[in-house]
């Protein structure tokens, strides 16, 4: 309830220093901790270095879309289902694609995904008029295997309405897939460039960059040595 967050927000006041992912949550703890500025430093994070592009095998391959249902080309989110990812918004979006996408493009959602989620998110992939084989929900996966993934998506879309920090980009695009986010919180920050990013709350921006990538391949290769750029700084 409000006094437990209460609570917990005095807790923190007794720190000396605070160490923030993002300049984004440095502001938010300026805003809400009402300490000085110079007591919160960001410091960012980073991805381990296994993250980076690689070459499956056509058995790897094979193996991979066999487990997990991969039929062609794919569109891929991984991360929480929480209200703040936007998960609903993105499969509407996606269901705004014309049918010559979707048919050669599936929507790929990875992780851990409870029965419940997993209901609703079905049932709005009915209500906007998608065949079931177009939402795939992978559920868990492995390190190695989410790696692959990442290195054969043909687009990773992180909708998210907050992030503190959205690490999922970060490992995408040290893969080398093309990246795409909301224009807000710390997306901006992480995969900075503009053209990269979207309203997450107006399904048809969503859309229509999703369509931007998947129907321009010079736009999805900018986008994929950006991020081959941006990763490792």
């Amino acid at each position: 309830d409000a006094r437990y967050y209460q609570e917990k927000v005095e807790h923190l006041k007794r720190a000396h220093y605070y160490l923030a992912i993002s300049e984004v949550s440095r502001e938010e703890g300026l805003a809400q901790l009402d300490v000085e500025p110079e007591r919160i430093v960001t410091v960012s994070t980073a991805i381990e270095n296994e993250f980076q592009p690689m070459t499956l095998t056509a058995a790897e391959e094979a193996a991979l879309r066999r487990k997990f249902g991969l039929q062609g080309s794919f569109v891929m989110y991984t991360g929480g289902t929480d209200d703040r990812k936007n998960l609903p918004r993105l499969i509407q979006a996606y269901a705004q694609l014309p049918i010559h996408i979707r048919q050669t493009h599936q929507l790929v959602l990875v992780g851990k995904i409870d029965q419940s989620t997993q209901t609703t998110f079905k049932a709005l992939a009915k209500k906007y008029g998608l065949e079931p084989q177009e939402l795939c929900l992978v559920g868990y996966v492995s390190s190695e295997e989410l790696i692959q993934l990442y290195n054969l998506c043909s687009l990773f879309v992180v909708p998210s309405w907050h992030e503190g920090f959205g690490l999922p980009a970060l490992e995408a695009m040290a893969c080398g897939a093309p990246v795409i986010g909301a224009n807000n919180s710390s997306l901006p920050e992480v995969i900075d460039y503009a053209e990269a990013l979207f309203d997450p709350f107006q399904v048809e921006d969503i859309t229509a960059k999703m369509r931007h990538v998947l129907e321009d391949p010079s736009f999805a290769q900018v986008l994929r040595e950006h991020g081959l750029q941006r990763a490792p700084l």
